[in-house]
């Protein structure tokens, strides 16, 4: 199977379904699912943006794309949709509704919540595994939503932090074997580690290193960090660790961000690779061109 991944889109949805669809015609294969860790830009109004997300748009709408083209049915973009079979499953980041997320996570007893007018878009609850099946093809995918409050907080309840009933579905989990674990912090002091820098409590969440520690997934997928493409193996010394770039426009340019996709073939637990995409192609879409492409 081939598994599209994405970090944080950031509204910009309908451009990663659309370079699911390039990237099939390019190579004649199809892609089978999609992975976004988290900062999707899932907002149910425009009166429920967060503060940062109200100031990016002012300057780039793209960060509402979830309200433009995905809350409500629009035949023009379920027609861009049918270029891919695939659904999208994704974590939460820290700029979501998590109010609205939260009530529709509470009326459904599925593991994965359809959250657009399309049933194209899946929030994965947090500490639930996933099996995805392809023909004989099977992956198991464990997420971990939100981030974790930083030192010092007194609102620890604020819907961007992991949650008290999360952490505690997180420890009750047997010790079984999990494919991909999906998150949108990382484990503690990613930043610093990546610089070479030892140090504790700065960064990340616990949550997310006992996992790996206990669990040890081939892969772990995360984005939050921002920044180029990190790609690792984890201190736990099999995981492949991987943090992509937002998938938005470079610093000063309209030019798509590099390293914001990457492509996982899975057959099974011996057989596997993961690339960050660096195509020709890819360099065609930027600001003004992904809507016609």
């Amino acid at each position: 199977m081939n598994i599209a991944i994405f970090s944080d889109l950031h509204g910009r949805l309908l451009l990663a379904f659309q370079l699911c669809t390039r990237w099939q015609r390019e190579t004649g294969e199809n892609i089978d699912l999609i992975l976004q860790a988290g900062d999707l830009g899932a907002f149910s109004d425009v009166e429920r943006l967060d503060k940062a997300t109200r100031r990016y748009a002012e300057h780039d709408p793209t960060e509402l794309g979830f309200l433009e083209h995905f809350r409500r049915y629009d035949p023009t973009v379920d027609m861009l949709l049918a270029g891919t079979t695939c659904p999208m499953i994704f974590v939460r980041g820290n700029h979501e509704d998590h109010v609205w997320l939260d009530e529709l996570e509470q009326q459904s007893g599925e593991t994965i919540v359809p959250i657009d007018a399309y049933r194209r878009v899946y929030n994965l609850k947090t500490g639930l595994p996933w099996i995805f099946q392809k023909g004989n093809e099977q992956i198991t995918i464990l997420g971990i939503g939100r981030i974790a409050a930083p030192s010092g907080e007194e609102d620890l309840q604020q819907g961007k932090y992991i949650q008290d009933y999360e952490v505690e579905r997180l420890s009750q989990l047997e010790q079984q074997p999990l494919d991909i674990l999906l998150t949108h912090d990382a484990r503690p002091d990613f930043v610093l580690l990546e610089r070479g820098v030892k140090s504790k409590g700065s960064t990340g969440m616990k949550e997310i290193e006992d996992l790996l520690e206990r669990n040890r997934p081939s892969y772990h997928f995360f984005g939050h960090y921002g920044g180029p493409p990190q790609v690792r193996t984890d201190i736990n010394g099999l995981t492949l660790s991987v943090k992509l770039a937002d998938l938005h426009w470079e610093r000063g340019t309209s030019v798509l961000e590099r390293g914001s996709m990457g492509l996982l073939r899975w057959q099974n637990r011996e057989l596997h690779s993961f690339t960050v995409l660096n195509d020709p192609w890819l360099k065609e879409y930027n600001i003004h061109t992904w809507r016609y492409l």
